[in-house]
């Protein structure tokens, strides 16, 4: 069984019904294995709280087709139900159409949508709202609805009367809440990782969410078999063991990364910027994710075992990857020859196509609010391209590659080698 929550729009509260359901589910005894669509890394760290296990992104630009039906094989297996969350509003995709949205996603995978309804204010608007989204594309692949922002058992009945007029069954509601709603910064949710008490704050969503069990259990059965191809990875990352900083600073990686890594025969040995005092033992190579090092910088700088083991990693010649906040704190800490500020805008914003020097393309994710700045002359090894755009990116220092661009290599074995080889 399988459903997407797909929202109305942003901000119509996706988010905490996605994390609602999930922990629901899983109270009554069912393995839940979640998904992200899209690029987003948050929404995956309260997914991971909700369920007890990792959570996966189906992004299409990113993974390509045959690769999402083969993240959702793989992080379904052993679970009695999937639950995706869409991105955005359901048909927001690439440049103002619905390529790579939730609408998209869901048709290709063949994923039942639950829309999920903000019913403020409304009761028969709410199902209006609901039938344009059922009448915008024809193969479309709603099947339900979750009311949300529900002022109570009556004003759910009035608005469940007018979803089954236009034929759409309610798998339940959510009322008005302020307990439920999350902080956010500049790039989204603040990360789980920065509010140990979110698991109460689920646990408060799941215990107010009104499901219809047997009306959910219809639309969930409704999915189709994810057509998965098989994939062979080769072993060319077998006896490396590579570095991979983890803890509340750098929290943007794609679980489906980290397990190409292993199948390739890798070794990830996990360490944390902030707390550990040294890097561990016989890496042959570091990986430095995004995250949110700007708001931990002065923890970062007091580290300075850390800082300057890392430094003598970059000095020494080894082979070190940092994408986004990685190359934030190798710049903060001295280790690479780039000044970085915040500022107070978005600088770059969506998908891209990277080429390095040799001519090998792939699709990359750009989403930051800093620019960095060299203090003396660096390679570039990326091309840029963004429609028309075209600009330089991917510092090379020594055998360092920073650089702002996300990118996800599951079905790229050759890309994970060009990084940590």
């Amino acid at each position: 069984m399988r459903i997407m929550l797909a929202g109305i729009s942003s901000g119509c509260g996706k988010t905490t019904a996605s994390l609602a359901l999930m922990a629901a589910l899983r109270e009554r005894g069912m393995v839940v294995a979640p998904f992200k669509s899209g690029p987003d890394y948050i929404d995956p760290g309260f997914h991971r709280v909700a369920c007890g296990r990792a959570s996966h992104n189906l992004d299409e630009w990113l993974c390509g087709p045959d690769s999402v039906r083969r993240i959702l094989a793989l992080g379904s297996e052993g679970a009695d139900i999937a639950v995706v969350e869409g991105a955005m509003g359901m048909y927001d995709g690439l440049g103002g159409g619905t390529e790579c949205s939730a609408y998209a996603l869901a048709r290709h995978t063949g994923t039942p949508i639950v829309l999920v309804v903000d019913a403020s204010g409304s009761a028969a608007s709410a199902a209006a709202t609901a039938l344009g989204f059922m009448k915008f594309r024809e193969d479309n692949t709603i099947a339900g609805a979750l009311v949300n922002r529900v002022s109570g058992e009556r004003h759910y009945a009035l608005v469940k009367e007018a979803m089954e007029r236009i034929g759409l069954p309610c798998v339940g509601w959510l009322p008005k809440d302020a307990g439920l709603s999350m902080p956010d910064r500049h790039l989204g949710l603040v990360p789980v990782e920065e509010r140990p008490e979110v698991k109460g704050q689920i646990q408060r969503a799941a215990s107010l969410l009104h499901i219809d069990m047997e009306a959910l259990r219809r639309v969930a059965s409704l999915a189709g078999e994810p057509d998965a191809p098989s994939f062979e990875y080769p072993q060319t990352l077998a006896g490396r063991r590579i570095g991979l900083a983890k803890d509340a600073a750098f929290s943007f990686t794609y679980a489906a990364n980290l397990i190409a890594l292993r199948r390739m025969g890798a070794e990830l040995a996990e360490f944390s910027p902030l707390a550990d005092g040294a890097l561990p033992e016989g890496l042959d190579a570091l990986y430095l994710p995004g995250g949110f090092p700007e708001v931990f910088e002065a923890e970062l700088r007091a580290n300075a075992p850390m800082a300057a083991a890392v430094r003598a990693a970059v000095e020494g010649g080894m082979r070190v990857y940092a994408e986004c906040g990685g190359m934030l704190y190798l710049s903060m800490i001295g280790a690479l020859p780039l000044e970085w500020e915040m500022t107070g805008r978005l600088q770059r914003f969506g998908y891209v196509t990277a080429a390095d020097g040799d001519g090998y393309a792939f699709p990359a994710h750009e989403f930051h609010h800093s620019v960095v700045t060299p203090t003396r002359p660096l390679e570039t090894r990326f091309e840029i391209r963004k429609g028309e755009r075209r600009y330089r990116e991917g510092y090379m220092y020594k055998n360092t590659l920073a650089g702002y661009p996300h990118i996800h290599f599951f079905d790229r074995p050759e890309l994970a080698e060009r990084l940590f080889l």
